[in-house]
């Protein structure tokens, strides 16, 4: 037998259009297949390599500041310890409205996905008491804003930034607010600063959100909440110790949350049924001078609207959410001095 024909092996194209057609089915096969394979390869990576850099590097914002200021802030009246609810009689509070924006988040704040028949029913614009409902008591006049809030129905074991929005019709207080707090141009991109808004085109202006993230709050596993607030913060963001990082917060800054994933109205496939989570808060650190600041409100009158905001925890999967601003309340109230007397009921 000759062994020394060294000739490559050439490849034919198939004479008849059967094999031909058989070959193209099976490279589309292989080229759709192959790209499918890639796009979970790379989501992997991404999110494997996106967790061990939250999970491992602590926060620079303190360090840059070089002030030693903690990078932590725990918001806010203490937190309840139980879910009751006092605003149910007629007048005692205004109505949040809900927006049903397309950036929603569709997992818990322990990473558990929602079925998609409760996705597919759920809608903060559902009206009547079987949809969503935020019911809120404020002051009308006092140091700082605050009051109550009462949730139901909200999204089960999920987390919910409190903020003020700034209304542009009332300039002077918008930018006030602001400069207090953040500013979110229009778009994706975020961590914007004074500069940014001062340049944006006049034109566009009222189109840059004010607002100063004050307080959070995580329902229970029936989407339930109650919150006392009181605005003492400017926060920058919420993260999960356990599942992001801890960034060296003590664990006095840090809110438990018990998390139970059972309930098959909710939950479908999970990660884990029941846990404890860990959420904190950091600051907006560039608002702040001294560890032990309260950022409070310029005496004045405001008109703006207290806002609801599901904190996505920097998620960057398809279900992860892109912090939509779900619920809305108009509200005018004025800022005193401290110190000064306000009247009873105000």
């Amino acid at each position: 037998m000759n062994t020394d024909n060294k000739d490559p092996m050439q490849l034919r194209w198939p004479p008849d259009l059967k094999s031909r057609l058989c070959l193209v089915f099976l490279g589309l096969v292989l080229c759709f297949g192959g790209f499918g394979a890639g796009m979970q390869c790379r989501d992997w990576v991404v999110d494997t390599l996106f967790n061990m850099l939250a999970n491992r590097l602590p926060l620079p914002a303190a360090l840059r500041q070089g002030r030693n200021i903690p990078v932590s802030k725990l918001p806010g009246p203490p937190r309840q310890t139980g879910t009751v609810f006092l605003l149910d009689e007629p007048g005692a509070a205004a109505p949040m409205t809900g927006i049903d924006d397309e950036d929603q988040r569709w997992a818990d704040v322990a990473g558990n996905y929602y079925t998609g028949a409760f996705i597919e029913a759920f809608s903060y614009e559902a009206a009547g008491t079987a949809g969503p409902q935020v019911r809120v008591r404020y002051k009308r006049r006092g140091p700082t804003c605050e009051g109550r809030l009462e949730a139901r129905r909200l999204k089960p074991n999920f987390a919910y930034q409190l903020k003020l929005q700034g209304d542009f019709r009332n300039r002077e207080r918008y930018e006030t607010i602001g400069r207090l707090g953040r500013w979110r141009l229009p778009g994706k991109k975020t961590n914007y600063i004074d500069r940014d808004y001062d340049e944006y085109p006049e034109s566009a202006k009222g189109d840059v959100e004010a607002y100063i993230l004050f307080d959070f709050f995580v329902t229970d596993g029936d989407g339930n909440a109650v919150r006392e607030f009181s605005l003492d913060s400017s926060l920058h963001v919420l993260w999960n110790a356990i599942r992001q990082h801890s960034g060296g917060v003590p664990r006095a800054d840090q809110v438990e949350v018990a998390v139970f994933a059972g309930n098959p109205a909710y939950y479908g496939k999970i990660k884990s049924r029941g846990t404890r989570e860990f959420i904190w808060a950091e600051r907006e650190a560039a608002r702040y001078t001294a560890a032990d600041q309260l950022i409070r409100l310029p005496p004045g009158k405001y008109e703006a609207f207290l806002a609801l905001t599901e904190e996505s925890f920097h998620a960057i999967d398809r279900d992860g959410g892109h912090w939509a601003t779900v619920m809305r309340l108009p509200v005018s109230f004025e800022i005193v001095a401290a110190g000064a007397p306000v009247a009873a009921g105000e």
